[in-house]
């Protein structure tokens, strides 16, 4: 409570733009004596001509953390189209006679980050898409597969996370990596019974859905009463041994966190092998995925086709709830659309090839993955806004950044003031880094583009939140 009312008293005690320039509004804001170690880069520029009208070391190349999704969203809808669909289909690998299957059973990926998510508007949930395949396997009137369920994600190999994401964040939710064939946003939700005394160790009750041969190692302990979630979980892909350490709040009741699933493909194979045999159907093997079978072959009769939600409607859930798996996985379709292999779907220089094709200089830019989860990931500034201004002209994008006080993660920003409803502005956090970028739509009817990163600082986020605020703020108002 007193930590919000400081930043209540911060950001209204700010001085208001006014008539004060723009450049000395940036300039103020860079000059902040809390910001005096940090490294601070702020570039504006008009979207009609390009023109930049203040910055701040805006050609300095600074880590931009979730900001980088408006790069790989705003190519995705270029590249691929806003009416873009992934599709996942069940490949029956063998001739159907008498009932029987002569072969495997394939669940081939398309890509789709949303498939069986209970989170995305549009697509089917997890049971849902599990009922819906044994259904179609029972409508083709198998009862008998001489083989396995398979899991096929193969579409985009297996690197499917960037390789420089910390250790930390690969066993949990947001580092969940992007493959071929995805499920439940790759996510697995893990409840502790909680302790009264603290430093006791809240004892693991479920994992749902459940993962088969996960082992945790529970090092996890009781911490004050509404202390919140400090546990993570440490694991890697493909591996069925993890750590979790940290701790969550004492209680009564019980706390979940999320973790990542080790390797989405196998439990969607075991999902729809332990629905089908429960269902009455024989099957000879044990489910595996394509690291351990052959993948489905191209002349497999198609039993069931699932289609993802249109991109456009993907895109508004990366940047308004900025969900890694989801820009990950446009990153690999970018890719896959380039002509790459599956192999290849995780590099970015199908990324810096579009930003050159546009007149965009690279020059300083080093991009990693998608998402912006890596630290190594760094660009100018100025880099951002003239990809803003490239993109302008598409409004349906440009509505998938939160808007001031209406939407994501700016829903609860700056209500009240000049900026409500006319600052779209797109949230980037990592250790340390805190970034805001996207665009102002002033009353005098000029629409601005902006990118602000404050890089290694000591300060609280919510601080630096508070101080970008209140320069976004003072972009509508201040004198160009």
């Amino acid at each position: 409570m007193c930590l919000r009312l400081f930043s209540l008293l911060l950001l209204f005690s700010l001085p208001v733009a006014g008539q004060r320039a723009l450049q000395q509004v940036v300039a103020d804001f860079a000059g902040k004596q809390v910001l005096r170690n940090a490294q601070v880069g702020v570039d504006v520029r008009d979207v009609s001509d390009g023109r930049q009208l203040a910055g701040h070391r805006a050609g300095h190349a600074l880590i931009p953390a979730s900001t980088q999704k408006l790069i790989t969203t705003g190519v995705a809808m270029d590249v691929l189209g806003p009416d873009h669909r992934f599709r996942t289909r069940l490949v029956a690998g063998g001739a159907v006679e008498d009932g029987t299957l002569r072969g495997n059973l394939y669940i081939v990926g398309g890509g789709d980050p949303t498939l069986g998510s209970s989170s995305m508007d549009g697509a089917e949930e997890l049971e849902d898409v599990v009922a819906a395949w044994a259904a179609a396997v029972r409508a083709r009137g198998i009862t008998r597969i001489a083989g396995a369920v398979i899991g096929d994600g193969s579409y985009y190999g297996t690197d499917g996370t960037g390789r420089g994401w910390s250790w930390s964040d690969l066993g949990n939710y947001y580092g969940a990596g992007a493959y071929g064939l995805n499920l439940n946003e790759n996510s697995y939700t893990l409840t502790f019974a909680q302790r009264t005394r603290e430093g006791d160790t809240p004892p693991i009750l479920r994992t749902d859905p459940e993962i088969p041969g996960i082992v945790f190692r529970n090092e996890l302990v009781s911490g004050p009463r509404g202390s919140g979630d400090q546990a993570y979980i440490f694991g890697a892909p493909f591996n069925y041994e993890q750590y979790v350490r940290g701790s969550i709040p004492a209680g009564t009741g019980s706390f979940s966190i999320r973790g990542s699933i080790p390797d989405p493909a196998l439990l969607a194979a075991r999902l729809l092998d332990t629905r089908l045999r429960a269902a009455g159907v024989t099957i000879s093997g044990v489910p595996g995925t394509d690291r351990t079978v052959d993948a489905a072959p191209a002349d497999g009769q198609v039993l069931d086709e699932r289609y993802s939600p249109y991109l456009s409607e993907i895109v508004d859930r990366t940047n308004m709830r900025s969900v890694n798996l989801y820009a990950e996985a446009l990153l690999r379709e970018i890719n896959k659309r380039a002509g790459r292999s599956a192999a290849e779907t995780s590099e970015t220089e199908v990324i810096e090839d579009w930003l050159e094709r546009h007149g965009i200089a690279t020059d300083g830019v080093q991009l990693r993955d998608g998402s912006g989860l890596d630290a190594r990931n760094f660009f100018p500034p100025e880099m951002l806004t003239a990809f803003l201004v490239a993109r302008a002209d598409d409004e349906r994008w440009i509505e998938s950044i939160p808007l001031a006080g209406r939407s994501g993660s700016m829903r609860n920003v700056l209500r009240g003031t000049a900026a409500e409803a006319r600052v779209r502005g797109k949230s980037g956090t990592i250790n340390a880094v805190r970034c805001y970028a996207g665009y102002v739509d002033r009353a005098d009817g000029r629409r601005l583009a902006f990118s602000i990163a404050v890089n290694n600082h000591t300060l609280r986020g919510s601080q630096v939140n508070t101080l970008i605020y209140g320069l976004m703020r003072d972009l509508c108002t201040a004198r160009l």
